[in-house]
């Protein structure tokens, strides 16, 4: 039978059970241990308060909300150590359109490169395809070496067309970049304006 008494010990553990029912005791019986429990001194006065232990889940959560938090506020010091580098490397918007121009600039370099480079292969195969052609038309067989040449320059126009195509898939994503900069540059500055 549980102590229902009023709180006059030294020290005195004050619970309320599954069916709402409040007791005090010297001490906590083993199978409320993970219940909420006030202590209170001999005046009656609280003087320490334990919540009740968390489930699985609930400590799941906890962990879960913790590595989001820490997500964020490294997210937070990534973003403010990029503002600062920012900041810190350019003075004006136009610094930042001449570097951005500057690397599209030399990629658009890389890319007429591989196209003159297609211009001539193209025209190696069609070659190649020509001579193929009259060969079967005059039904002689295609000799192994000119057919893998035909297959090694396919290859390569391939490569050229992929490495063109990245290209300017990184003149984009290098836009789309600059135009981020941009826009926050503008920002920083504004708020620098703002507090001076």
């Amino acid at each position: 039978m549980p102590c229902i008494t009023s709180p006059l010990q030294a020290k005195t553990f004050r619970w309320v059970d599954e069916n709402g029912q409040v007791h005090y005791s010297d001490s906590i019986p083993p199978q409320e241990a993970d219940r909420a429990y006030s202590v209170i001194n001999k005046e009656g006065i609280t003087v320490n308060s334990v919540e009740q232990a968390k489930t699985k889940e609930q400590l799941e959560e906890d962990k879960r909300l913790q590595a989001q938090q820490a997500e964020q506020e490294r997210l937070a010091r990534e973003r403010a150590n990029y503002d600062r580098i920012l900041l810190d490397t350019y003075t004006k918007v136009s610094d930042l359109e001449e570097t951005r121009d500057r690397y599209i600039a030399t990629i658009e370099g890389s890319i007429d490169v591989s196209e003159h480079k297609l211009a001539s292969l193209n025209q190696e195969l069609e070659k190649l395809n020509k001579t193929a052609a009259n060969l079967e038309r005059s039904g002689k067989a295609l000799p192994a070496d000119m057919h893998q040449d035909i297959v090694n320059l396919q290859t390569q126009i391939d490569r050229e067309n992929n490495f063109i195509l990245g290209q300017r898939a990184q003149q984009k994503d290098l836009r789309e970049k600059f135009a981020a900069d941009i826009q926050r540059f503008q920002e920083l500055k504004a708020m620098q304006q703002s507090t001076k």
